[in-house]
């Protein structure tokens, strides 16, 4: 059962009230994207959080009737975000965190509500961009979820966390074209451990 905190409930019980319940997204691409819906900005847990339009559809099912879904449908008029999701690679198995808020307790650590997805889709036109989210655990992916590899990085070269300055174009994501791009103390893999890999639940 949702549990909301003693001034959500307060607010949710008057008559009339000027407080409101914003939802906050965070949209986990190479750059964390932070929007609310909301007229105006919004700073919670010391992050902020802009007002930009989107929508968020009703919970459905895949067309083969397996896992839940959801569209959210972001507005791309003016392009600010299309950028971020092409160089995120359209964000795909990207995780997005849909928290909701009351405006009277923005300094509450924990929010009124809280549920991760994982991006399944994303297309894009002039008008949205849409992410279609599937629910965070799912019978049909990989369990356990990441696996920790000694001479493979995961991070997309020249990306937010690679950070490589290299003038070189590609990379092989292994520990030696690292070292030749003197970036190897940014190095995604875990050369410790043993060479089939080892997966880990968290």
């Amino acid at each position: 059962m949702l549990s909301l905190s003693a001034i959500a409930k307060a607010e949710k019980n008057k008559l009339s009230t000027e407080s409101t319940f914003i939802i906050l997204l965070d949209i986990c691409l190479d750059e964390v994207v932070r929007v609310c819906y909301n007229t105006d900005d919004v700073i919670w847990n010391g992050n902020l959080y802009q007002a930009f339009p989107f929508t968020i559809g009703e919970i459905g099912e895949d067309s083969d009737g397996s896992d839940p879904n959801v569209e959210l449908q972001i507005d791309n008029v003016s392009q600010a975000m299309q950028y971020i999701v092409e160089e995120s690679g359209g964000g795909n198995n990207t995780e997005v965190i849909l928290r909701v808020v009351n405006s009277k307790a923005l300094d509450l650590a924990t929010a009124e509500m809280e549920a991760h997805f994982v991006v399944q889709k994303c297309t894009v036109n002039q008008q949205y961009i849409t992410f279609t989210l599937g629910s965070e655990y799912s019978a049909r992916t990989r369990r356990p979820l990441n696996r920790y590899m000694k001479n493979n990085c995961p991070f997309k070269y020249k990306g937010l966390r690679c950070g490589a300055t290299s003038s070189l174009t590609t990379c092989n994501h292994t520990l030696q074209d690292c070292r030749t791009r003197k970036n190897s103390k940014r190095f995604g893999g875990f050369p410790g451990i043993d060479q089939k890999g080892v997966y880990v639940s968290e």
